[in-house]
């Protein structure tokens, strides 16, 4: 049900204002109405599974120019158990779009079992092009690391998470740290070091974005055309630069050094075939840790996103997989 009022909102919002002449901006916001649309609905799918004793801390601002926030979900005993290990989420919405509070529903599920969890607000394309947002997400890593003593965090103990566009953030961030010399190239300083960075959450990815402009199912052909304008849009009309698509793909600058990987896609996501399984190749044949949640003999269907729609078995399996995941690094 979910999957078809997203597709009938996208289908006719395209068809309604398609036309040859349309310019990135114009399109975006026609994108951007439709994922916000569909990331409601989400949002209140998950509400329904939420725990309610956990502590909610939102807006904190991080950064004033822009004036951007995070939000921060705790177990409520965190007082007694002083400084936990902290995941840092990076929400999607193809660049363009979503909201901090997409999948506060989650974070409260994963605050339950003992960890912090930081939803950080970024700035959306093409208002804000690459590499803005990451500069962005470095400043909140700086701002927790400051504070981590106010909010019961451990700075020595933080993983990255992100779904969709998020994920692409999130392994591209985890690059930077990783390898030196590609941030050292790409002119960005990490806020924290390689040692920080326990591992990595990825749901639903981007770490190609050549493969994902040249490639796309024959059954959403339709949707090209918005994920052209995604690349545009969050490049600053370089989705046809082959070699800055490369420079800034994830899954070109991995090395044994990049952080553990848990990684998940659903079995009718494209993305899991064009992206998800090839990240997680790069990765093995790197010697980076990769834990899997695939489900390619699931009769359940697995869409998109598919990881927040917890009546489901899979997503319910995932969620303990994530869980076992961080209890392993950090116990």
């Amino acid at each position: 049900m979910y999957l078809k009022i997203v597709m009938m909102l996208l289908c006719s919002s395209v068809m309604l204002n398609l036309t040859a002449c349309q310019s990135t901006q114009s399109s975006v916001k026609v994108i951007a109405g439709v994922f916000n649309a569909s990331t409601k609905i989400q949002k209140k799918f998950i509400d329904k599974h939420a725990p309610q004793d956990v502590l909610v801390y939102n807006n904190i601002q991080y950064m004033a120019n822009p004036n951007l926030h995070m939000d921060l979900y705790q177990p409520e005993y965190i007082a007694e158990i002083g400084a936990r290990p902290t995941v840092v989420w990076i929400h999607g919405g193809g660049w363009i779009s979503g909201s901090k509070e997409h999948a506060r529903g989650y974070f409260k599920l994963l605050a339950s079992k003992g960890y912090n969890v930081v939803a950080v607000e970024y700035q959306f394309a093409p208002d804000a092009v690459y590499p803005a947002q990451l500069h962005q997400i470095n400043q909140a890593l700086s701002y927790l690391q400051a504070n981590a003593a106010q909010y019961h965090i451990d700075a020595n103990k933080l993983y990255l998470a992100g779904d969709s566009a998020g994920a692409n953030m999130a392994s591209h961030y985890a690059a930077f740290v990783s390898n030196p010399d590609y941030a050292q190239s790409q002119n960005f300083q990490p806020a924290i070091k390689r040692k920080q960075l326990q591992g990595l959450i990825l749901h639903c990815g981007i770490y190609d974005l050549n493969h994902f402009v040249e490639t796309a199912p024959d059954e959403i052909r339709l949707l090209e055309w918005g994920i052209k304008n995604l690349v545009q849009a969050y490049t600053g009309e370089r989705s046809y630069d082959s070699e800055f698509l490369a420079s800034i793909s994830p899954r070109q600058h991995i090395n044994q050094n990049y952080p553990p990987v848990f990684i998940s896609g659903g079995n009718k996501d494209f993305l899991t075939a064009s992206q998800s399984l090839p990240f997680a190749e790069t990765l093995k044949a790197n010697k980076v840790p990769v834990t899997e949640a695939f489900y390619p003999d699931s009769k359940e269907l697995l869409v998109h996103e598919y990881q927040f729609m917890m009546s489901k078995k899979a997503s319910q399996q995932t969620l303990e997989m994530t869980i076992e995941f961080l209890n392993q690094l950090t116990p």
